[in-house]
């Protein structure tokens, strides 16, 4: 982690990582989710589950369905998709669900107006574009939105924890980390992470994220832990360039409230059915690979997507914490 430039000395005095990276992400002129920054292609700078195609969202609709059928088949299912982006997962949720008879009320949160906007022009009138979770729905999900949210940073000193501020400086903090490291070790504090899952579950019994991270932050000692994102290029300085990269960490899910299990993507995906909606596409195409339609072409997507989604040495390695209480 080098020291910060200039220009992030200058633009501020000395403040928490936390808040720096707040900046950074979400000031309101220079922010990077303000200025445009998004998942995505060509025009993106990084790609998500829902940017690979359409398959992930079906997997999903899937689940949604079990669940439904399991609370009685209400005349109406809300779902709440935190961290929603430009609206790819929701556009193929909805489209899934509609070919399942599924009766979603579907909602999109999204904190960048400028990503509001563009999940607007997508889902049109198809679901809700807000900037905060509602008071309440029947299940809250979220893909890559818990390591984008801020943490804060320590580091194990000899007489206990120490704390980064900007510019690079270590002072002592009011953090009582659980974790014990060895003496130098630096690792994330996921506050606000911890604190979004308080309030998903909160908003709903059911809560589900996909994300990258490890079950315990002892994983992370020797893990490049931060890293960011511009143009689809990774790097791992948070002080180049304030405001023009996306800043992330790998979520310590153990320092999250305690969720009702965890596995890996390929996983979770492999329970909903992802290798028979594959198997399906297979079908679909050999019958119309002739005619060489818009389903047929989709069809044979599915093969590829998979691989992408499940694969052990990317995505299909993310987590998926559940948490489900009674009501």
């Amino acid at each position: 982690m080098g020291a910060p430039g200039v220009e992030a000395a200058e633009a501020a005095e000395a403040e928490r990582f936390d808040r720096y990276q707040e900046r950074c992400l979400y000031d309101p002129t220079t922010g990077f989710y303000v200025s445009g920054g998004r998942a995505g292609g060509a025009r993106g700078d990084f790609l998500t589950s829902p940017e690979v195609g359409p398959l992930f969202g079906t997997v999903i609709a899937r689940a949604l369905r079990s669940w439904w059928d399991a609370a009685g088949r209400p005349s109406s299912w809300h779902v709440v998709e935190a961290g929603a982006g430009r609206g790819a997962l929701a556009f193929a949720i909805l489209n899934a669900a509609r070919d399942e008879g599924l009766p979603l009320r579907y909602t999109c949160v999204e904190r960048s107006a400028v990503l509001r906007t563009a999940a607007v022009d997508l889902l049109g009138d198809r679901a809700a574009v807000l900037d905060a979770l509602p008071e309440r729905a029947d299940v809250v999900i979220a893909n890559e939105l818990l390591d984008n949210l801020v943490v804060r940073i320590v580091e194990r000193a000899d007489d206990g924890w120490r704390e980064l501020w900007v510019p690079e400086e270590w002072r002592p903090t009011d953090l009582a980390p659980s974790f014990d490291v060895a003496v130098g070790q630096r690792l994330p504090v996921c506050e606000a992470a911890a604190r979004w899952v308080e309030a998903a579950l909160e908003c709903a019994a059911r809560v589900v994220v996909f994300d990258y991270g490890v079950r315990r932050t002892a994983e992370l000692v020797g893990r490049q832990w931060l890293r960011t994102y511009s143009r689809h290029e990774r790097g791992d300085d948070p002080f180049v360039a304030p405001g023009a990269a996306d800043i992330t960490v790998d979520v310590a899910f153990d320092q999250l409230p305690n969720p009702s299990r965890v596995v890996t993507q390929a996983e979770w995906l492999g329970e909903w059915g992802i290798d028979e909606l594959v198997a399906e596409g297979r079908r679909v195409w050999e019958e119309r690979a002739p005619i060489g339609d818009l389903a047929a072409v989709r069809a044979r997507s599915r093969g590829p997507e998979s691989a992408a989604l499940c694969d052990p040495a990317g995505l299909g390695a993310f987590l998926v914490a559940e948490w489900h209480r009674p009501e």
